[in-house]
């Protein structure tokens, strides 16, 4: 796999997702997102309301606006999550390996994000990677990239375990997501996790969330600090270094802000995706300054 000279400009929708297919769309265009990223459920939703997959291309076409990631597969891991989950985020990862694989199809995307939404220590290293491996050969024959993400608060909750499942698995389309606030603000040694995303080797390397962050705790737990994302360079977190690093070695396919919770649920429809687009450019340029 080898990177764009520019990586492309994707709309995460976050917590705006929950406004629908049609809302996400409109964020991207008002942004001049080129692409965007949907989940599973609301690609099912659309399918099971009657729509069809030439109706959900034409829609997004319409907008100037490509559908690009998938975001969210757990199922590819033995347990796909834990009992604990709140009730949405496992209506979110309720999808077979085949069903993930079957949406992002229909809808003409690159690539899936996976994460693992068990918990941690529930499935052994060894079954996590001969799993994502085979969850990347069944993708490659869809030609689509499968983009593991760890997340602190579960199952795979550093860089370095997402990197070991990736680098054993050794396949061709299985490469990494990196979420500057999952890397900067929630991970146990961020200077450790910086160190080794230098050695990772550039290929491997797709993807890229930005979020910035207050260093100062503003929840209770680790999960419920999620909710206080704020777009790049709203915070303190040294988003550049991440970025000019991912820049520039060359690898890095689609770059894109990802936010929840107050700092977009306040914002309309467009100021959402203008927002993001602005916020996502200033931190590109800054970065090669």
């Amino acid at each position: 796999m080898t990177g764009r000279s520019t990586p492309e400009l994707t709309f995460w929708p976050g917590s705006m997702a929950s406004r629908g297919f049609i809302a996400v769309l409109d964020a991207a265009r008002s942004g001049g997102f080129p692409a965007t990223a949907l989940s599973p459920l609301t690609l099912h939703e659309l399918l099971v309301s009657g729509h069809d997959r030439q109706w959900i291309r034409a829609e997004a076409e319409a907008r100037g606006v490509r559908l690009a990631q998938l975001d969210g597969a757990a199922s590819w891991a033995p347990i796909p999550y834990a009992d604990d989950l709140p009730t949405p985020l496992k209506q979110r990862f309720d999808f077979s390996g085949t069903e993930v694989l079957d949406l992002a199809e229909v809808a003409g995307m690159d690539s899936v994000l996976a994460c693992g939404a068990f918990a941690a220590g529930t499935v052994p290293l060894d079954e996590l990677v001969a799993s994502y491996a085979a969850f990347c050969r069944t993708a490659e024959h869809r030609a689509l990239r499968v983009e593991l993400e760890f997340v602190p608060f579960w199952g795979i909750r550093d860089l370095a375990t997402a990197w070991e499942i990736v680098r054993r698995a050794d396949r061709p389309n299985g490469t990494l997501m990196v979420d500057t606030w999952h890397l900067l603000r929630a991970s146990h040694e961020p200077q450790a996790a910086l160190d080794l995303l230098s050695d990772i080797p550039e290929e491997k390397v797709t993807g890229l969330q930005l979020a910035d962050a207050s260093l100062s705790p503003q929840s209770d737990t680790l999960f419920g600090e999620g909710r206080f994302r704020r777009f790049p360079g709203d915070g303190e977190l040294d988003l550049d270094t991440v970025v000019r690093l991912l820049l520039g070695r060359g690898g890095l396919l689609t770059v894109g802000a990802e936010v929840f919770g107050e700092a977009v649920d306040e914002l309309s429809t467009e100021e959402a995706g203008i927002r993001a687009a602005e916020t996502t450019r200033a931190a590109l340029a800054r970065a090669t300054r």
